[in-house]
């Protein structure tokens, strides 16, 4: 039986973290929709209480209907010294219509020093306690363990015991965070690979492209066992973006032969791409892998020579399968057979 990876958008909580990114509560909407439309398996709508227009958002989706997706609440484990029942936050997760609700918590030890001031073993019981509250509350539960690959690199057992704590508290899934996106593919690998043999739970991955690998991180993950992906579309986010949704789901689907969504569902991608840019008031960026305007555009006359003779020789994909068309560019650099197919691709078009 082929695997089956799914996926989680954050576009509509962590993408809007990115600079100059705001969207109305008809924006957020539309977006949900054409996420649903593409067969996303979790949207992340927003973190509940953080503003009013996150309120109405959830208050909106509450009366909408999703084929394919199911709506996430982000949130985070309690506070210190309070009670899960008592915290706000988590109360207004466990009220709320959101089937699903997000977790974040602390896994560094240095955050727990510098930022919370947390003690380990504290820090293991707001886990522990946030989770199975929301478990008792009938809330499906996904857990983010916070700069998982650095608290990794700096005390691995440490790390697997936040972990743990999530999953023997009723978290469904437990997703390791490269939230500093400081990790390289080797790192993630190895790393993903450890907790997958050890915790005997469902793993995801979610990466940053601060170093430029936040896609490659994703797929190593994958390879190495997870079976949850959360992303952006066209990598959205804080700082240079979280990991590209639109590189992944053909990437894992066209390349590893890994299920994600249907086959028709896939040809929608670069729709969706374009019109989510075009909602969030963004230029689609032309360069951009399988959706860009110039992934299949092809120069050189070898190059058209080739693609026209079988489009193996230098194109990795069909463009078909992504919803992209192939592009024939007259320049200096062409030949008459250029010219040529030019012709006949713009008379097969009309």
């Amino acid at each position: 039986m082929t695997q089956q990876v799914l996926l989680y958008d954050t576009t509509l909580r962590d993408g809007m973290q990115g600079e100059g990114m705001s969207l109305s509560v008809d924006e957020k909407l539309r977006v949900a929709h054409a996420l649903d439309g593409l067969g996303i398996h979790f949207i992340e709508a927003g973190f509940p209480g953080s503003n009013p227009k996150e309120e109405a958002f959830f208050d909106l989706l509450a009366a909408e209907h999703f084929e394919h997706a199911e709506v996430a609440a982000f949130g985070m484990t309690r506070r210190r010294g309070l009670r899960a029942a008592d915290d706000p936050t988590l109360r207004l997760l466990a009220e709320g219509s959101a089937p699903v609700c997000t977790l974040v918590g602390k896994t560094w030890k240095l955050h727990l020093e510098k930022v919370t001031r947390v003690d380990p073993n504290e820090n293991l019981a707001m886990i522990a306690d946030s989770v199975g509250f929301l478990r008792d509350q009938d809330r499906r539960v996904i857990y983010d363990a916070e700069h998982f690959f650095d608290a990794f690199r700096d005390d691995a057992d440490y790390a697997l015991r936040c972990v743990r704590a999530a999953l023997e508290a009723g978290a469904e899934n437990v997703t390791l965070c490269d939230t500093n996106g400081s990790s390289l593919p080797s790192d993630v690998e190895a790393a993903t690979a450890r907790v997958v043999q050890e915790v005997g739970g469902a793993v995801g991955i979610h990466t940053h492209d601060d170093a430029g690998c936040g896609v490659a991180n994703s797929l190593l993950a994958v390879e190495s066992g997870a079976s949850l992906v959360q992303g952006t579309m066209n990598g959205y986010g804080e700082r240079c973006g979280n990991a590209n949704l639109v590189s992944i789901i053909p990437a894992l689907q066209l390349k590893l032969g890994l299920k994600c969504i249907e086959r028709e569902l896939l040809s929608r991608l670069t729709e969706t791409a374009h019109l989510v840019d075009e909602i969030c008031n963004v230029t689609p960026g032309p360069n951009q892998p399988y959706v860009g305007k110039n992934a299949f555009a092809h120069k050189g006359g070898m190059h058209v020579a080739g693609v026209t003779q079988d489009s193996r020789t230098f194109e990795h994909v069909d463009p078909a399968a992504v919803g992209n068309d192939r592009e024939l560019l007259v320049s200096e650099l062409s030949g008459r057979g250029t010219v040529h197919a030019r012709r006949a691709d713009r008379r097969g078009a009309r």
